[in-house]
């Protein structure tokens, strides 16, 4: 078995340094690489989710205001139909002069709808 001189064991501990180090280096800039990889494999998403929060927002918007003129077209055909009932008991009664009952329906009918709005 040879010995090593203190010269020798020195340089073998630099270069046993220098070769860890190298490793060192070398995982760290693999991290990297990877990470900035991965980082911008996953930007679509994130435009994405970004881009789906603000139309799921918009589209509850939407919402709103489509239920709010539903019920306005709701109102306004029921507004319609009472108008109609009244129309068609002034018709019956000036076609024939009777169907005073239905008139006074008609107009309670219709000063009540009145009354309610």
């Amino acid at each position: 078995m040879a010995t090593l001189s203190p010269g020798q064991l020195f340089l073998a501990f630099c270069g046993v340094l220098l070769a860890v180090a190298g490793f060192v280096v070398t995982v760290g800039n693999a991290v990297e690489k990877i990470a900035k990889v991965w980082k911008a494999a996953k930007a679509p998403n994130v435009t994405q989710d970004s881009r789906l929060d603000e139309l799921e927002k918009w589209r509850k918007t939407v919402d709103t205001a489509l239920a709010r003129d539903l019920a306005r077209f709701e109102a306004q055909d029921e507004s319609e139909r009472v108008t109609q009932r009244a129309l068609l008991a002034l018709l019956d009664h000036g076609i024939d002069g009777n169907n005073i009952e239905q008139m006074k329906r008609a107009k309670e009918v219709l000063q009540n709808h009145l009354i309610e709005r």
